[in-house]
């Protein structure tokens, strides 16, 4: 069976450095990232490590740009990249963020699209029950996005610093 996905800005997270962007299934009312979001703030378990993953993407935004070092690189069997990075790097700025992950497509340094996550329980992302879907999900939404910047359905402005696309594509999964 086909999905359809619909490739949006988030308003609210739209930094000087980075332009934040998610995707909207067909049969959703809100975006992967808003999904993330909803579904996180019903566990009072994560909530300190939610608030700090917000932070720690208003800081990418606003003071250091999508640097790759600022995300989980998820192996060799994944297209997708993961927030938060590892343990290290953010201790360095003071952030701390345990189980969350939140898979995302780090374009360049400028853009970034959020997907979904949930508590990583397990070593491997595609062994946990929490995120699995989501991991997948996130690789095969990488790869036909990568696809369409090949085919120039998305492309960039000028400085490299946004994408432009028709606000009507469908990305079908």
């Amino acid at each position: 069976m086909h999905k359809f996905v619909t490739l949006l800005p988030l308003k609210a997270f739209q930094y000087k450095k980075v332009k934040f962007y998610s995707v909207q299934i067909e049969s959703q009312d809100v975006t992967e990232f808003e999904d993330f979001l909803n579904r996180m703030e019903d566990i009072p378990a994560v909530e300190e490590d939610l608030i700090n993953l917000i932070v720690w993407i208003k800081e990418i935004g606003q003071k250091y740009g999508a640097q790759k070092k600022f995300f989980r690189d998820e192996g060799t069997y994944a297209d997708a990249s993961a927030l938060p990075p590892p343990g290290k790097t953010m201790r360095l700025k003071e952030i701390e963020v345990r189980g969350l992950r939140l898979y995302c497509l780090r374009a360049n340094e400028h853009v970034v699209i959020l997907f979904n996550g949930g508590l990583k329980t397990s070593q491997k992302a595609q062994d946990c029950p929490n995120v699995a879907t989501y991991f997948n999900q996130a690789n095969q939404l990488t790869k036909v996005i990568d696809q369409l910047f090949q085919q120039r359905e998305i492309t960039w402005n000028e400085s490299f610093t946004d994408i432009i696309f028709d606000e009507n594509l469908q990305i079908e999964l």
